[in-house]
């Protein structure tokens, strides 16, 4: 019984192992591939939150997680939210598994994983993390904004800051969502949709929430 129990401990530590080197390569192709970091002669700063504090709510949802099935209105929404996706708009009306990798996500209440910047494949962004509460801070109950994304980039040269939820797994596919703040009137929050193809993660789709 004992051994039994050891192998089962060894197995799950095994298999979080691998499910956090996942998270962590996701996270990393959303900062080269879709936010484009990285890919300068210069070396680029970031700031990264390091904990999604935000709740999913109803402004995050994009699917109805009460049902199985996907409408025409649906579709139209989501054909808008992906650019006019309509490879992934054909694909979500028939794969139950990629619809239910986005309702799990925005549908998931447990609280968000708190994010190592040392664990990120990004050799060439230079990454400081940050709280939620000490970027808070930089606002205050103040109406100018600006003036707060002004202290912010004097005291850590840059404008930019990240953050990441939790990633949601379900079959060959995973999601997750980030957003993306540069400035007052500058981010945006998307979820992005993975495939892993011939055991190599691949970007599927990006699902477009806000915009600023």
């Amino acid at each position: 019984m004992k051994k039994l129990l050891i192998f089962i401990f060894l197995v799950s530590q095994l298999s979080f192992s691998q499910t956090e080197k996942d998270d962590y390569e996701l996270y990393s192709m959303i900062l080269t591939q879709q936010l484009k970091l990285g890919n300068k002669s210069k070396k680029e700063k970031i700031l990264l939150l390091e904990q999604f504090m935000e709740e999913f709510d109803g402004n995050y949802e994009v699917l109805d997680h009460k049902s199985d099935s996907i409408t025409k209105l649906d579709m139209d929404m989501l054909y808008i939210m992906t650019y006019k996706d309509s490879t992934f708009i054909k694909r979500i009306s028939n794969e139950k598994d990629l619809r239910n990798v986005i309702v799990q996500l925005t549908s998931d209440k447990s609280e968000h994983p708190k994010i190592h910047a040392n664990l990120l494949n990004t050799q060439s962004i230079e990454i400081e993390t940050i709280t939620d509460k000490k970027f808070s801070s930089f606002f205050g109950n103040s109406k100018r904004i600006d003036k707060g994304w002004k202290r912010i980039e004097k005291k850590y040269g840059t404008d930019k800051v990240v953050e990441f939820s939790q990633v949601n797994y379900n079959g060959q596919f995973a999601s997750t969502y980030y957003g993306i703040r540069c400035g007052s009137l500058c981010g945006a929050g998307n979820i992005v949709v993975f495939e892993k193809i011939n055991g190599k993660w691949e970007i599927l789709t990006e699902i477009n929430l806000w915009m600023a």
